[in-house]
């Protein structure tokens, strides 16, 4: 595997290009020997194809980097005689810049132009040089805080054709330089944070459309290679357009990119101006990311760069993480970017990922708010129920508290308040005033393209305990009273309007900043 090394940079999007070769060179010692051998050193391309940013190198690792070569005139027997050379395998000899390799090819007719193909890392089986397959996956894993020794397992390498003629008989033949080239490219996150605590276990980036990983494909090793900022045509590319790395045991960002542990992902290259990149941070392998918007960027092969990030994010009662977003009323607010509970942000109305937790009005995180809770009929005469069961009301006030308390959840210090610290869950006026924000489009298909992305995770009967109306209908709490109910947004596909409802009914929570 090629070992990659990196330093530390503090300038954003930083470039690199990673490049190496392989070298096939006179050795008059095996001249006297078998005089057509042809044999082959890997190393170092030079300094004029070496990054002017110091630190970074591409080694070689013995007995365990093996390259494959092509050629229709080299030959597997001595003397010109035997097949042409399809994927013959190279072992490198020394884990270093330059090292030979082990492997056997001959040259074929003297003063045959012979001209030789080769990839990294080698596969086994006799693809044709015009459809060598390879693959990039898109789930990746680093071993440990700043560790890039994943980078290396994951290249993959091209030498640019190189075409050289035997010089004649009793003779080696002429040296020949193969300039290997890299598909990928590398991304370096440096995340700083100022405050907060958690480690982050892993680093997923998404692009809307284009594919970041490839689990399969074919690459013509034949081709001319493209020019400076040109990517290699992969034929037939099957590939996803999310890679998720984990990192083995987390990383614990400091307050400054240049010490902060860096984190090592390699995608796809291509051109991402026209998208917006979303990268999303796991935290304490909670299973919630906390999303942050890029500006679309080309990527070009080869190349290496820096993305630095100060996220910010909020924890709930539970350790659970959430972005915040901002809305588009007057005054603007800022709300959690997801429903209590959910996992992640909507990705449609009907993404149950972000549905979340089902509260029965006034009631803390207790358990009872997991849809699957059980349930009972006994009542509650505390405001701490003391069970974790989904209790059910079946008479009027239809309420889970024996004695209603109009004074629950009012406010950052309300009793029960399920939201995290300097959220509270939202006023009647604060949804109305959402609700205008959706314009034409008052129903489910507004409050989901809202900034708040309201998925519709239906309700939790008062009566029963089942869940209704999943994927068509979503029930908000709000925090304000009416009488012995309490206020509720609602919407389905038709509208959406603000109603009362029986407070031992399940309903989604959406938090509010103070």
């Amino acid at each position: 595997m090629k070992t990659i090394k990196f330093t530390a940079f503090s300038i954003l999007f930083a470039l690199l290009v990673l490049v190496s070769a392989c070298k096939k060179e006179t050795n008059p010692a095996a001249a006297t020997q078998t005089a057509s051998k042809i044999l082959v050193t890997g190393q170092d391309a030079g300094t004029g194809l070496k990054s002017t940013l110091s630190g970074q190198s591409t080694v070689w690792v013995a007995t365990s980097d093996i390259v494959g070569i092509y050629s229709t005139q080299a030959r597997t027997a001595t003397g010109g005689t035997g097949s042409a050379i399809v994927n013959a395998q190279f072992i490198a000899a020394a884990s270093a810049a330059s090292s030979t390799f082990s492997g056997t090819m001959y040259w074929g007719a003297t003063g045959t132009s012979h001209t030789f193909y080769a990839y990294y890392p080698y596969t086994a089986g006799s693809a044709a040089s015009t459809a060598v397959p390879l693959s990039l996956p898109s789930a990746q894993t680093q071993s440990a805080a700043g560790s890039s020794a994943h980078i290396g397992a994951l290249d993959f390498l091209v030498a640019t054709p190189t075409t050289v003629t035997p010089l004649g008989p009793g003779l080696v033949g002429s040296e020949v330089n193969l300039s290997y080239n890299h598909l990928f490219t590398v991304l370096e996150f440096q995340i700083m944070r100022s405050s907060g605590s958690g480690k982050i276990t892993k680093v997923k980036l998404t692009a809307p459309t284009t594919n970041l990983s490839l689990t399969s494909g074919t690459v013509n090793i034949t081709s001319t290679t493209p020019g400076a900022g040109v990517s290699y045509t992969i034929s037939s590319p099957i590939g996803t357009n999310v890679i998720t790395l984990t990192i083995t045991g987390g990383v614990t960002p400091t307050s400054d990119y240049t010490t902060t542990p860096k984190i090592y992902m390699m995608i796809l290259p291509g051109d991402f101006t026209a998208q917006n990149m979303t990268i999303g941070l796991e935290y304490e392998s909670s299973g919630v990311f906390i999303n942050t918007t890029k500006t679309g960027k080309v990527f070009v092969r080869g190349t290496k760069y820096v993305v630095q990030l100060e996220p910010t994010y909020v924890t709930d009662v539970q350790g659970k993480v959430y972005n915040t977003v901002t809305s588009t009323t007057t005054p603007a607010r800022i709300w959690l970017d997801r429903n209590l509970g959910a996992t992640q942000v909507a990705t449609s109305s009907t993404d149950a990922d972000a549905y979340g937790y089902l509260y029965q009005w006034g009631r803390g995180t207790d358990g009872h708010q997991i849809p699957t809770s059980g349930t009972t009929a006994t009542l509650s005469i505390s405001d701490a129920p003391g069970n974790v069961g989904f209790i059910l009301a079946q008479a009027s006030p239809y309420d889970w508290r024996s004695g209603q308390n109009a004074n629950l959840w009012q406010g950052l210090t309300g009793i029960n308040n399920p939201c995290p610290s300097g959220y509270r869950l939202p006023t009647e006026t604060e949804f109305s005033a959402e609700m205008v924000t959706w314009g034409s489009s008052p129903n489910a298909a507004g409050a989901f393209g809202s900034p708040l992305k309201l998925p519709g995770a239906g309700y939790r009967s008062y009566s029963n305990g089942t869940l209704n109306n999943v994927g068509t209908h979503g029930f908000y709490w709000s925090c304000t009273v009416a009488g012995t109910d309490s206020r509720d947004l609602k919407f389905n596909s038709g509208s959406a309007l603000m109603g009362s409802d029986y407070r031992a009914n399940g309903f989604s929570v959406r938090c509010i900043k103070d």
